[in-house]
């Protein structure tokens, strides 16, 4: 299994300026139709493999630009039932994977405390599958590494104490 490297001070400003820090491919390429493309493929081989359904965002949420796709993956089965269903919402819970436009990394949401065990299992089922599309996990302990000072990541969804997740993962309005 590959893991996530501590990025290099050049990836983390490559990442902010939306450009591509890896030699695999599609993302060598920096042609974001081609890495779309592979990611497209990534999700529909997880559906098919785990027998499971899946939203996924690919826009950049209306405006702006997003580092990254939200894959949401479920079942419609009782064991996905959410525990308390929003009136007009899901009643489904699922396993939500951000995959980076701008590398091969991808993180499960809850980073690491997946609390459905059928979640959970459907995670252990979905990792593979990724992985053998050329897509490398990261974890909570490799993201969690404070960028250094100066480094801004362009987001709104935190405002201070920027970390190695927030360059790899971060929506710009």
């Amino acid at each position: 299994m590959d893991r996530l490297p501590p990025l290099s001070h050049r990836e983390m400003e490559s990442l902010l300026s939306q450009q591509t820090i890896s030699e695999r491919h599609p993302w060598v390429t920096n042609d974001v139709r081609l890495i779309e493309a592979h990611l497209r493929d990534a999700c529909a081989a997880v559906t098919r493999a785990t027998r499971s359904e899946s939203r996924v965002e690919w826009g950049h949420y209306g405006s702006g630009y997003a580092s990254f796709v939200d894959a949401w993956f479920y079942k419609t089965t009782s064991d996905f039932n959410a525990k308390q269903p929003i009136r007009h919402g899901e009643g489904h819970t699922g396993l939500v994977v951000l995959l980076s436009r701008l590398s091969p990394y991808f993180v499960f949401v809850e980073l690491d405390r997946l609390e459905t065990e059928s979640v959970s299992l459907l995670a252990r089922q979905a990792q593979p599958v990724l992985e053998s599309c050329g897509l490398i996990r990261a974890v909570r302990e490799q993201l969690s590494e404070p960028l250094p000072s100066g480094l801004r990541v362009p987001t709104i969804l935190a405002d201070r104490g920027f970390t190695q997740f927030d360059a790899l993962f971060y929506w710009k309005d």
